[in-house]
């Protein structure tokens, strides 16, 4: 059982596998997509798909309830932004 890492630059890597699994172009309905994430035998699959939605990896329309993909890897500079985050936040302690 995979279970999603706290710290964001490390959580990149599990959710990337994750992201791989959709196709461009297609849209998914929610269950769709739960199954999926629970293909991947992660321990919390709601975390995990909201955690696709918040890094852009998947978009979502809530009113419709389907999911599609964005992008399947974030781009350096999105990369070096969550470590730059990070590094502010250990730095106040709060990490």
């Amino acid at each position: 059982m995979i279970t999603l890492p706290r710290n964001d630059l490390k959580k990149q890597e599990v959710l990337q596998k994750i992201a791989r699994k959709f196709k461009k172009g297609r849209e998914y309905p929610e269950q769709e997509v739960n199954e999926i994430i629970k293909s991947s035998d992660v321990d919390d699959y709601v975390l995990v798909r909201r955690e696709l939605v918040n890094f852009n990896y998947l978009g979502r329309d809530s009113h419709k309830g389907i999911y599609w993909l964005k992008k399947d890897a974030l781009s350096e500079e999105e990369l070096k932004s969550i470590e730059a985050s990070q590094d502010k936040m250990r730095k106040r302690g709060l990490c």
